[in-house]
């Protein structure tokens, strides 16, 4: 059953992007005003609901009866678009309450993202809307619209193109600028958009909004996000994880991948962009693509609403040009997929048209025998996207005969024959016009960047794994209560190597023995009841790099160094950490027989949530930096995935004759850790356990020292 877009259930968003009657306050016939922008779209792609303009100095505005204020309209109106001062805007906001507004978009800028005095006057225009009942989109926004419905709610000049393009792909944006630059890239190549939502300041309605109406859009099949903060990561989370059980493509691009560029966005919409890395790593757990060019992700959004996930992995490759199909070849390789690699047929068809054997989907049409043949072209590509390895076509056309034919061959088999089919324009102006009359009469886009086609190809490709990778349900449930047994007591600030540990062992993380001892006969019973050889680590609140404060000694060979060893790290501690509270030694076995040393850690971003990290351990963690992030939690297949995915993965794989590490072993400690970092959020601000000792295949693994900062939330 369809939702009445007036429905009491119907959403915010819903009711605004189904809009029977709008009122435009600030509304004008000069287009050089917001105001008068914003009515003349919302006519000019013919709404056909009732408009009514608010201007007290006019009688009528674009044919339209105008009223001198909101409340004097005959009937409450489904939208208010507000586009007045900022000095006017509580006052604009207090009206539309009392003439029974339910949904405003405020254009209106100049408030929390210029300081505390804009963002006195948008909290207390939230304040007013909340406390009537009334949804705000904005402030500082540039509407939105909806293709199908008839609906432009935006004041772009944008907006002024002869029609909209009708598409597959919705838009939510937190930048209006932004998502214009998107709509008319797009709207160039001849690709339709079905609805494009800005958010602004977020005072309000946020970014989960416009996802979750997208993901319930019938008239959506791929959703494209531009984020510079969450407000909410769980429901982000929440709604991402939605799209993807519907068969639901969302590509994303995230502002704030630098520090200049987090200063950048929080000066443009008061947002908090939190970690790029962590944010990338939630998309990557919820199936969100990521690309970090807006231009190219719209070439994204649209071919996944076009095809969604590809067959298979492998991309056939074909051009006018040896140099180019070689060169595309090279840049295929280097990436997470592969030159397909063809069966018998197809190889028995290239048989017939290439002097020498081809056993892999990479060819140029000038080295056939009857070269440039149109018919002989379409059949090679019509071969090559009915190989089961085939899961994209790339045609790279350099200047040639039988051009014209080219953009028509790929169009079909992209519109008919359900594979992905890429053409890269690289003739230039010699076909330029045609083939771009043909985009924008057929909505079928041609690229002329390689770097394009290759983004958009690794888009469609993570896609598919996407969908073939299980998406985790574990919860950790059942380590809760040892979880916060072992918490109940921490307080807040940098964690002892013993209180860092308890939380791991309340995990399941396997630790190595040791005992906690706070004077030197203690430390003696300790050693003699692990057994030579052993560690001594010293314990002292405050203490973070005990190595540095020459606080670790290791291979203790017997009782007299176990005495010796404890009063000079003792003496260590007082003279290069006197901050430092020295609580004792930490009498630990000294572990044998290891491969490798990992790093596993867990880190709390208040914007997108816990994540859990693993990579190359040991002194050299910051120096390599090879380190892969993942949103918590994970399954251990899932962290298996992320440890074979390190540069030095080689390493626990059996290199140059080692023995190969117990890879099961590793993968569950990274799988232990993050149940425990999403299990206590945000209390656990971060863990390092490092190193962790990989022993060989079955002989298992072990959490050598940790630290951890601890947080108390109300």
């Amino acid at each position: 059953m369809t939702t009445n877009p007036l429905a009491p259930e119907a959403s915010a968003m819903h009711r605004l992007l189904h809009a029977g009657s709008v009122a435009v306050i600030g509304a004008s016939e000069d287009r050089g005003k917001f105001g008068g922008r914003l009515i003349y779209n919302l006519l000019h792609h013919g709404f056909h609901g009732t408009v009514y303009p608010i201007n007290p100095k006019r009688d009528v505005i674009l044919g339209h009866k105008a009223y001198p204020d909101i409340a004097d309209v005959p009937s409450p109106p489904d939208v208010a678009a507000v586009a007045v001062p900022a000095q006017h805007l509580l006052a604009s906001l207090q009206g539309c309450v009392e003439a029974g507004v339910k949904v405003a978009i405020v254009i209106t800028g100049q408030l929390a993202e210029t300081g505390s005095e804009g963002a006195k006057i948008q909290d207390e225009a939230v304040d007013i809307a909340r406390a009537a009942g009334m949804r705000i989109l904005g402030p500082n926004c540039l509407g939105a619209f909806n293709v199908p419905a008839g609906v432009c709610l935006s004041p772009s000049v944008t907006m002024s193109v002869d029609k909209l393009h009708k598409g597959r792909v919705g838009v939510a944006s937190q930048s209006g600028a932004l998502q214009t630059a998107m709509f008319i890239r797009a709207f160039d190549e001849g690709i339709g958009f079905s609805s494009a939502i800005t958010l602004g300041n977020q005072a309000d309605l946020e970014l989960s909004d416009a996802f979750e109406y997208l993901v319930d859009d019938p008239d959506t099949d791929a959703i494209l996000l531009y984020v510079e903060g969450l407000k909410d990561h769980q429901r982000f989370k929440q709604t991402a994880l939605r799209a993807r059980v519907m068969g639901k493509p969302v590509v994303a691009v995230k502002a704030g991948r630098t520090d200049a560029g987090a200063a950048m966005a929080n000066s443009h919409t008061a947002s908090l962009t939190g970690s790029y890395e962590a944010f990338s790593a939630l998309c990557e757990s919820m199936g969100i693509v990521v690309t970090d060019q807006p231009d190219t992700a719209v070439f994204c959004a649209d071919a996944l609403a076009r095809w969604g996930a590809p067959k298979a992995s492998g991309v056939a490759v074909a051009s006018g040009s040896g140099g180019a199909a070689a060169l595309a070849a090279d840049a295929i390789e280097d990436s997470k997929f592969h030159v397909a690699r063809l069966g018998p047929m197809a190889i028995s068809h290239l048989a017939e048209h290439l002097p020498v054997l081809k056993e892999t989907a990479n060819v140029d049409f000038g080295a056939y025998i009857h070269a440039f043949d149109p018919k002989v072209m379409r059949d090679t590509l019509e071969t090559f996207a009915d190989e089961p390895d085939v899961g994209a076509l790339l045609m790279i056309m350099t200047p040639q005969p039988a051009m014209e034919h080219l953009a028509e061959i790929m169009r079909d088999i992209g519109s008919k024959r359900g594979v992905p089919a890429i053409l890269c324009n690289k003739a230039g102006s010699m076909v330029r016009d045609q083939l771009e009359a043909d985009a924008l009469e057929t909505g079928y886009p041609i690229y002329t960047s390689l770097d394009d086609c290759y983004r958009v190809l690794e888009a469609l490709m993570a896609y598919r794994q996407f969908q073939i990778e299980e998406v985790t349900q574990e919860t950790g449930d059942a380590l809760a209560p040892t979880i916060d047994a072992s918490a109940s007591t921490l307080s807040a600030g940098p964690l002892t190597e013993p209180e860092a540990k308890a939380l791991l062992v309340a995990a399941g993380v396997p630790v190595t023995r040791e005992v906690m001892c706070t004077d030197a006969d203690a430390a003696v019973q300790a050693a003699l009841k692990i057994g030579f050889p052993v560690v001594l680590k010293g314990v002292a609140r405050g203490l973070i790099h005990k190595s540095d404060a020459g606080a670790v000694k290791l291979n203790i060979p017997d009782v007299a160094a176990v005495r010796s060893a404890f009063a000079e790290i003792q003496e260590a501690i007082a003279g290069k950490a006197p901050e430092a509270v020295f609580v004792g030694s930490l009498v630990s076995e000294m572990v044998l027989g290891e491969v490798a040393e990992a790093f596993v850690g867990a880190a709390w971003d208040p914007q997108h949530g816990p994540s859990v990290l693993v990579g190359a351990g040991g002194v050299f963690v910051e120096v390599l930096k090879d380190v892969k992030l993942a949103a918590a939690p994970v399954s251990t297949a899932q962290a298996k995935s992320m440890i074979q995915s390190l540069k030095t993965f080689p390493l626990l794989d059996g290199a140059r004759g080692r023995p190969k590490a117990d890879l099961m072993a590793l993968s569950d400690i990274v799988h232990r850790v993050s149940l425990l970092a999403a299990h206590l959020g945000p209390r656990l601000k971060e863990l390092d356990v490092n190193p962790v000792i990989v022993r060989a295949a079955g002989e298992g693994a072990l959490a050598v020292d940790a630290r951890a900062v601890w947080n108390i939330v109300e």
